[in-house]
């Protein structure tokens, strides 16, 4: 929450990242004009130049909230499912999206990996320390799920991770594309089986 001097405090910084995140999300970042973020935060433009330096350094704080929120989310669900049932509940979530939307919003680190690669070089390093995060995690998910024997340790958990992730965001890009019900059940499929 910031402050000035004589000024009561405008908004809660923490309530306006979540909603400008949602809005990059659904959006992009090419895509998301100042003028849109400032009505979706339901901010002033003297406000938000109080609080952020620019658009750029706004989504990079958004990515920011992005990963630690994923992780977290993550974290939670590994203790209360198990780690092979938590990594599965990724695509569950993607598809369950798809089934009561109509649509699927993908990976915001994915979709702005794509969006930023040779375009914001700051943006894009960033983007790629995030991935770098969550494909730890993941194999550390595996790492567990193997000690429990959940999941094979003929492979190490590195490359099932790392095939994991990227067998998952193809299934977005594929189901984004228009893909018919019977391919998004095979490819569902072949995610249960990389963690066999």
């Amino acid at each position: 929450m910031r402050t000035t001097v004589g000024r009561p405090k405008s908004f809660d910084e923490d309530e306006v990242l979540a909603l400008a995140m949602n809005y990059f999300w659904e959006h992009g970042y090419e895509n998301s004009s100042l003028d849109e973020l400032l009505v979706t935060m339901g901010i002033k433009k003297s406000s938000f130049y109080h609080a952020f330096k620019n658009k750029e350094d706004l989504f990079s704080r958004c990515l920011d909230l992005y990963g630690k929120t994923l992780l977290n989310h993550f974290e939670i669900l590994k203790n209360e499912i198990g780690p092979k049932a938590a990594l599965l509940a990724l695509s569950e979530g993607m598809i369950n999206e798809l089934k009561e939307s109509g649509k699927i919003r993908g990976c915001l680190l994915m979709n702005s990996g794509k969006e930023c690669y040779n375009r914001h070089s700051a943006l894009s390093h960033q983007i790629g320390v995030g991935l770098h995060f969550f494909l730890e995690a993941c194999e550390r998910f595996v790492k567990e799920a193997q000690e429990k024997g959940e999941i094979s340790k003929e492979k190490e958990a590195k490359i099932i991770a790392g095939r994991y992730i990227n067998a998952f965001n193809g299934m977005i890009v594929t189901i984004q594309a228009g893909a018919s019900q019977e391919l998004i059940d095979d490819l569902r499929e072949n995610l249960r089986e990389l963690l066999e």
